[in-house]
């Protein structure tokens, strides 16, 4: 008999994969990509993915066995798996951070401490307390406990130290065991007794029999009710049943026991169910439209890969449509991703009219139990199952979902910072991860934006992309008139109420007297930035980070926005007891409380993070500014990301000077980008738009370009610097991050590290500096950039940066140093 062996990948932060023996009993059910329980370490349980099963022996003598199976299907597919080793390799980190990233929560089992009495307890109490008795009486009616039920049976929080003691006096053992926390909701349903089923007269006759008698009168109701309710379908649901037809249990419970109703449990769905109200041909494309589209077709048999550069307001989502269309004919999955929440809301609502319960939607706001319902109907693409998804929507976390057959990915707003991972690892860009994925599925990429990133750009010129424009508006609408205030003339000429304009505000005035509506942009959240002491010139820290605290004034406390850390308002200066403070800087929750008082009649809303935590603030949100309920949004970031308003004919950009001072490479380029984008958002249909942007530098040349919309000539620009620096596109930037929470450890560690690294890799280390903000939630931080050229040398350079840091990071004096490595940061 052949003994078997597995290769089994944890989701942990482990270089390889581990192999373990598989017992005989289990031979026949073990298979690539199904999860299975191991031990790992001394006392813990984890679920693996089988990644191999063989009969190759490992070299080392005692080999763990596997514990036993979880699925008895693959749950993973091989491209899944492919592009998750891509993005370990590329990305410098390991491919079990790439699995736990991956799979919902839902999928990744636990290990959880059950207790249970020791074999050779003798049942001598005398040395127990009584909180231990307690425990130890339990475990006699129970084979095993939870620590949760123990502290359930004690009535205590802190029940660790009595556990411990209990394992001491060996009363008790403590053990591992895997819980899966998903479970496939069920519901009570009725259906019709098999009696019934297929003989209508029979059933009309029993209607009538029932009507007739007073005592089986509200049964008859009742029976009615579910007849009504049932129409299309073989069941209804009890709690409807009995909301709508107003009866009782029990005379639906004297239905059931006559044999003509019957009661079950049914396995249900967690996701909404929406039909489809509108067929494709309904969509009528410009003749702009129409040669973009078939433009786009064309270059597809030419390139995998094609950018789409439409201004705002070009249309470019009716293109998508019509191109998903095509491909879900051919029975193929499309994968439609976007940066931002945010914009699923307005654009599930556009693409379910067409499409229907082929939508699925995919992002961090769903609970682990939607989740796995989500990546389970993904995974049923190539079945004949009705509950599948065709056509998957969502944030960057989509792109790791178990997809049969791509047919096609779109990736909206191409350009968008969110697209970028920043932690935990993997650090992964989902647009270039797309590009892999749609090579793996041999699938056609699309990316789509209005001010497309300066990589996109260049890869066009480097002629690895192909480039569609659509440099005209739909319906024919114009592009907006762009005007820039200059603050500091407008404060000397006392033309400024707060931090408004009277430009600003006269022409939101005209705006809302006109009944159309105004968005406010601030990429600040919060009340005032800072509060500030004129006496001693400081200024309200966080204990943690070393930022300074945001007031808000809703809740009067100073916050800080990356730890979380929150103080009460002080009266006066903490440092010098000075009264003489006053805040500095505004918010999008100052912005608010400006318009209230400017315009007491309007609606006012505010998106940013504060406002929209629930799952569904950002629907409401936009639903209301939407359906014209709200006069004036106001927002950060949030409300720039491709929204799409028919009555917006103002748009305020408050503050551009955040953006085009802030110290990174990127900041020229993200701030056209940001600018570009929010002005877009007025003027569409047939409502002429106007943009206001209110900046300390109405000369700086970002503004010169967006004003234009000029970003042919940003991009010439920008690449001129880039290329004279050594940036990217041009060159490949890989940040690495040290951490420890003591400030001399990570000196040293970060001078050693920079010192091999400047052997190795000559002119191209920068560092070690401190970032902007160098300290975060206790940790110390510190910085070493490396820039390496676009060659053939590429990949053996990221090589041997990955065994340097793996050598570094055995170094004994470093160990409690953490090593964060981010590429194409």
């Amino acid at each position: 008999m052949l003994t078997y062996f597995a290769d089994i990948l944890l989701p942990l932060p482990l270089p390889a994969t581990f192999t373990y023996r598989v017992p005989y009993e289990l031979d026949a059910q073990i298979k690539t990509g199904i999860r299975v329980v191991v031990p790992f370490g001394k006392n813990k349980l984890y679920a693996g993915l089988v990644m191999a099963v063989h009969t190759n022996a490992p070299p080392f003598l005692h080999v763990k066995y596997v514990v036993d199976i979880i699925d008895a299907e693959p749950i993973v597919t091989e491209k899944q798996l492919a592009l998750w080793k891509w993005m370990a390799h590329y990305y410098l980190c390991y491919t079990g951070e790439v699995m736990a990233a991956a799979m919902p929560s839902g999928l990744k089992l636990a290990g959880e401490t059950l207790i249970m009495l020791h074999p050779n307890f003798d049942g001598d109490i005398s040395t127990l307390t009584e909180r231990e008795l307690k425990i130890a009486e339990a475990l006699t009616y129970r084979q095993r406990m939870t620590v949760a039920e123990v502290q359930k049976t004690v009535d205590i929080q802190k029940i660790f130290p009595i556990i411990k003691s209990l394992v001491e006096k060996k009363v008790i053992l403590t053990t591992e065991e895997i819980k899966n926390p998903y479970y496939a909701k069920k519901e009570t349903c009725i259906f019709l007794h098999d009696t019934y089923l297929n003989d209508e007269p029979a059933l009309f006759e029993l209607l009538d029999k029932l009507s007739a008698s007073k005592k089986t009168e509200k049964q008859s109701q009742l029976l009615l009710a579910f007849l009504m309710l049932k129409r299309n379908e073989d069941r209804v649901k009890k709690s409807e049943l009995l909301k709508k037809s107003g009866g009782s249990p029990s005379s639906l419970q004297t239905l059931i026991n006559n044999n003509i109703l019957v009661q079950k449990e049914v396995q249900s769905s967690r996701l909404q169910e929406v039909s489809s109200m509108k067929d494709i041909s309904d969509i009528y494309l410009s003749k702009i439209q129409q040669k973009s589209f078939l433009q786009i077709k064309e270059l597809f048999l030419q390139y995998s890969v094609v950018l789409l550069h439409g201004i705002t307001g070009s249309g470019k989502t009716e293109i998508y449509m019509k191109m998903i269309d095509e491909v879900l004919a051919q029975g193929k999955q499309v994968l439609y991703l976007l940066p931002e929440i945010a914009l699923t809301s307005q654009i599930v609502s556009r693409l379910q009219k067409y499409f229907g319960n082929r939508v699925g939607v995919y992002h961090s706001r769903f609970n682990e139990f939607e989740r796995v319902e989500i990546w389970n109907r993904v995974l049923q693409h190539s079945t004949n199952n009705e509950q599948k998804y065709s056509l998957i929507l969502g944030a960057r976390s989509s792109l790791l979902l178990p997809y049969q057959n791509l047919g096609l990915i779109i990736v909206d707003e191409e350009h968008d910072g969110s697209y970028k991972q920043q932690d935990p690892a993997p650090r992964y860009h989902a647009r270039d991860a797309a590009v892999v994925l749609g090579k793996l599925h041999n699938a056609p990429v699309l990316l789509g934006t209005a001010t497309p990133s300066l990589e996109s750009y260049y890869n066009v010129k480097q002629g690895k992309y192909g480039l569609v424009e659509l440099f005209e508006r739909y319906a024919e609408s114009q592009l907006p008139e762009i005007w820039i205030e200059n603050i500091p003339e407008a404060r000397r000429q006392k033309k400024m109420e707060g931090h408004l304009s009277h430009f600003l505000i006269d022409n939101m005035a005209a705006a809302l007297e006109r009944k159309e509506q105004i968005i406010l942009f601030q990429n600040r959240r919060g009340y005032a930035v800072r509060l500030y002491c004129n006496a001693c010139q400081t200024m309200p820290t966080c204990i943690h980070c070393d930022v300074t605290l945001t007031y808000h004034k809703k809740s009067n406390l100073l916050k800080c926005h990356y730890c979380g850390y929150a103080i009460a308002t002080p009266a006066r200066c903490p440092h010098c007891e000075s009264m003489d403070v006053e805040m500095k800087g505004f918010g999008t929750e100052k912005i608010e409380e400006t318009l209230l008082q400017l315009f007491p009649e309007a609606k006012i809303a505010r998106m940013d993070l504060d406002t929209t935590r629930s799952k569904t603030a950002y629907q409401k949100i936009i639903s209301d500014f939407e359906k014209q309920r709200t006069n004036i949004l106001v927002g950060t970031q949030m409300v720039t990301k491709g929204l799409d308003f028919d009555r917006v004919s103002v748009v305020g950009i408050l503050e551009a000077d955040n953006m085009l001072s802030f110290p990174d490479f990127r900041a020229f380029e993200r701030a056209f980008q940001v600018m570009a984008q929010v002005s877009g958002r007025a003027g569409r249909k047939e409502l002429p738009g106007k943009v206001i942007i209110q900046s300390y530098q109405p000369w700086h040349p970002a503004l010169k370009y967006v004003i234009g919309n000029d970003f042919k000539a940003m991009y010439e620009n920008q690449m001129e610097e880039r290329k004279k620096f050594r940036y990217p596109p041009v060159f490949r930037l890989i940040k690495i991050t040290l951490k420890h929470n003591n400030l001399e450890s990570v000196n040293a560690a970060a001078s050693e590290l920079a010192l091999v690294l400047q052997k190795r890799f000559p002119k191209q280390v920068l560092g070690p500096e401190f970032p902007l903000i160098g300290r975060l939630q206790n940790q110390f931080l510190k910085d070493i950039w490396i820039k390496f050229s676009k060659d053939a040398a590429l990949e053996k350079k990221k090589e041997t940066l990955q065994q340097v840091i793996t050598q570094f990071q055995m170094h004994s004096k470093f160990k409690q140093v953490r090593v964060v490595v981010n590429v194409d940061c």
